[in-house]
């Protein structure tokens, strides 16, 4: 079964001096029912020291867990959470040096993309919608998608070193792909339809591989 190291979204807990790593059970087992192995990744291993007088250091922590494909997650805008950020920024790192898959969800597609050197710009009308998209990834009649962002990427901040496979109408990049790399990075969640979409089934299956 491959490993498939997650990111979490970053929550304060409101009346408790408390930061938490949080995951939506969703996804957890969307990845398990596609006979992935989710591994939530901890945010605080690179914000601060793992043990005492040890300095958390996010390759070696990636090297332990030795996971065979990096999920980022949505949740939280960038910059809100310094600690998850190092972490995201850190396992594309991994990534690149070992050639292992990437899959980015919302969140995830602006960090590739601001990771790569593009740039973000704020949306109107993609927060809590279903909207079209059209493009490689969505077939030959488009598909309708969930949308729950207020930033995205629009053709001219998209990375030299990036694609877009899909669009929504007023032209956001809602999925692209790295030209040299396993990176593939979408603006819907998966996991928040339920059932779950038959074509994101077969895309997280088909970009982590069969299964171990």
């Amino acid at each position: 079964m491959k490993r498939i190291a997650v990111s979490q979204r970053v929550d304060a807990v409101p009346g408790r001096d408390e930061r938490r790593d949080a995951l939506d059970i969703r996804l957890g087992r969307l990845l398990w029912t596609l006979g992935l192995l989710p591994i939530p990744l901890c945010s605080g291993v690179v914000a601060e020291p793992v043990a005492e007088g040890r300095p958390g250091n996010a390759a070696e922590y990636l090297a332990a867990l030795n996971p065979d494909g990096i999920l980022l997650s949505g949740g939280n805008d960038l910059g809100e959470a310094p600690g998850r950020d190092r972490l995201e920024r850190a396992a594309l790192a991994y990534a690149r040096e070992h050639g292992i898959p990437v899959l980015g969800i919302c969140r995830g597609l602006q960090i590739i993309n601001g990771d790569e050197g593009g740039t973000l710009a704020a949306l109107d009308g993609h927060v809590a919608v279903r909207h079209g998209i059209f493009g490689p990834l969505a077939g030959t009649a488009g598909r309708m998608v969930n949308s729950y962002h207020n930033h995205g990427v629009l053709p001219d901040g998209l990375a030299p070193t990036l694609e877009p496979l899909a669009w929504s109408e007023d032209g956001a990049v809602e999925a692209l792909g790295h030209r040299d790399r396993p990176w593939l990075a979408i603006m819907w969640h998966p996991e928040r339809d339920q059932p779950t979409a038959a074509a994101d089934c077969e895309l997280i299956r088909n970009h982590f591989g069969e299964t171990l």
